[in-house]
């Protein structure tokens, strides 16, 4: 089996993600995030469509933590990072570093905390083996992503 690396989509800072001196602002890196998993997810058969289509479980988001390192700019090309740091019994730790794509330099680092529950009940429950075998090739640590990262060897 292959070595587990993180999945890298490509993204830009936008008009609308921006303050008046052009400075990406930190709630436009929420977008990011979310679109990074939903990216990373599709990569491995597990499109939004096909999640959502008559759900019997659910995985709302617990906790989304996002730590800022240098600035993002109006139309800077971002690399998005993403990989699982966690994979527990009822919940996942998805993990995006926001890096400025032609200079690999970490813009951002955010972890957020997904939990697994059933629709009905909102109750925990187990993950889904066919979430735990889709998210196994992007499930590394902090540290062995950020080793494998382009360019920070």
């Amino acid at each position: 089996m292959a070595t587990p690396q993180p999945f890298i989509a490509q993204d830009r800072v936008r008009w609308a993600d921006v303050d008046l001196v052009g400075i990406m602002r930190f709630s436009a890196f929420t977008r990011l995030v979310e679109n990074a998993e939903q990216e990373m997810l599709r990569s491995v058969g597990l499109s939004y469509a096909k999640i959502f289509d008559a759900p019997t479980v659910w995985m709302p988001r617990r906790h989304l933590a996002i730590e800022y390192f240098s600035p993002a700019r109006i139309d800077d090309a971002l690399s998005l990072v993403t990989y699982v740091s966690r994979l527990g019994e009822t919940s996942l730790t998805v993990n995006v570093d926001v890096r400025l794509a032609q200079r690999n330099t970490l813009v951002a680092a955010a972890a957020m905390v997904v939990v697994c529950v059933t629709v009905a009940t909102f109750e925990k429950r187990p993950l889904p083996q066919i979430v735990r075998d889709a998210l196994a090739p992007h499930a590394c640590s902090v540290e062995e992503a950020r080793a494998g990262a382009p360019g920070s060897h």
